[in-house]
C-alpha cells in the first residue's frame, strides 16, 4: 500500500510534474521569441519618435525666417510668449472644454450604443455595422456634410423650427459651436469604441451573471457589479484613445469656423496649424506643439496611473 500510494500520490519528483504544463524554461524561451517579434517595430517607432520630438524641441528655441531660410536662437522667448499671449487663456479653455465633452459623453455614448447593439435579436449585424459606417468616411467629408446641415437657414434650423425653436447660431462661436464640435466628432467615431465595446462585452463571462440573477440580482446591479468590472479595461482604453485624439483635433474648426469669430472657436491644435502655415512663425508654433505634447502626455500618465483604481483586478 504504501508503495503504491508514493508511486501515484505524487511524492517523488517526477510524480510532481503535472502532463501538459509547460516547464519555465518553456514559457522564458516564448517570452523571448515574442520580444523578439516586436522589438524591430517598436525601437523603430521610438526611434522616429525620439528624432522627431527633438527636432521639434530645438526648433521650439528658435526664430525661424521663412524667407530667408535662417535660423536664430532665441532661447525660452517662444514659451514666454505663450505665458504673455492674450488669447492663450481662450484657446486653452476652449481645448480642455473640448477634450472633457468628447472623451466623457463618447464614452458613455459609445457604452450605451454597444449595450443596446449587444442584444441576440434577429438583423441585430444590420445596425452593428449602420452605426461603423461613419467611421469609414473621411473627416473632411464628415465634416462637410455637417456644415451644410449647420448653415444659417439650413437643415438644423429647419428641424428646429418645426418644435417653435431658433435659429441658434450654431457655427458662430461661444459654447455651443464647441459642443457642436464634440457632436460631430463623437457620431464620425462612436462606431469604433461600440466595437471595442462589444468586444469587451462579449467577453464577458455567463457564469457569473446567471449566479447574480440566481441571486436576486437586477439588471442595474447586475451591470454595475459584474459586467462594468469585466470590461473596465475597455473603458479605460476607449477613455484614454479619446483624451489623446481630441487634444489633436482641428479639422473641424478649420473647415467649420476657421477658429473664428476671433479666436472664440481655436483650440491649441488649430492654434499651431495658424502660426506655423499661415503666419510662418515655426519657432512659436514648435513651442505649442511642445505644450501640447506635454498636455497629452500628462494626461495619458494620470488616466494610466489611476488604473488601479479603476480597473478590475489591476495589479501592474
Amino acid at each position: 500500500m504504501g508503495s503504491q500510494v508514493v508511486a501515484s500520490g505524487g511524492s517523488g519528483p517526477r510524480a510532481q510534474r503535472r502532463p501538459g504544463r509547460r516547464g519555465p524554461s518553456r514559457d522564458a524561451g516564448r517570452d523571448r521569441f515574442g520580444y523578439l517579434l516586436l522589438a524591430p517595430q517598436t525601437l523603430g517607432l521610438l526611434l522616429i519618435g525620439a528624432v522627431a520630438i527633438g527636432g521639434m524641441i530645438e526648433l521650439s528655441f528658435m526664430k525661424v525666417n521663412v524667407l530667408a531660410g535662417t535660423r536664430t536662437f532665441v532661447g525660452l522667448d517662444n514659451y514666454a510668449r505663450i505665458l504673455s499671449d492674450p488669447d492663450m487663456g481662450v484657446i486653452l479653455f476652449n481645448t480642455f472644454f473640448f477634450v472633457g465633452l468628447l472623451s466623457v459623453a463618447g464614452t458613455i455614448v459609445s457604452l450605451g450604443l454597444a449595450i443596446l447593439l449587444n442584444q441576440k435579436l434577429p438583423g441585430i449585424n444590420v445596425f452593428r455595422a449602420a452605426i461603423f459606417i461613419p467611421a469609414l468616411i473621411t473627416t473632411v467629408a464628415w465634416t462637410l456634410v455637417w456644415r451644410f446641415i449647420l448653415q444659417p437657414q439650413g437643415l438644423m434650423d429647419s428641424l428646429t423650427a418645426t418644435v417653435d425653436a431658433g435659429p441658434f447660431p450654431w457655427l458662430r462661436g461661444g459654447w455651443l459651436t464647441l459642443i457642436v464640435f464634440a457632436v460631430i466628432q463623437l457620431t464620425k467615431n462612436v462606431g469604433i469604441n461600440v466595437m471595442i465595446f462589444l468586444a469587451a462585452l462579449q467577453g464577458v463571462r455567463e457564469d457569473l451573471i446567471d449566479a447574480g440573477r440566481v441571486d436576486g440580482a437586477g439588471r442595474w446591479t447586475t451591470f454595475r457589479h459584474i459586467v462594468l468590472p469585466q470590461i473596465s479595461p475597455a473603458i479605460l482604453m476607449v477613455f484614454m484613445l479619446m483624451v489623446a485624439g481630441s487634444f489633436k483635433v482641428f479639422e473641424l474648426v478649420l473647415l467649420l469656423t476657421n477658429g473664428g469669430p476671433g479666436v472664440q472657436t481655436t483650440v491649441l491644435a488649430f492654434e499651431i496649424f495658424r502660426q506655423a502655415f499661415r503666419l510662418n512663425d515655426l519657432g512659436y508654433a514648435a513651442a505649442l506643439s511642445v505644450l501640447l505634447f506635454s498636455l497629452v502626455l500628462a494626461a495619458s500618465a494620470i488616466i494610466w496611473l489611476s488604473r488601479r483604481r479603476l480597473v478590475f483586478h489591476e495589479t501592474n
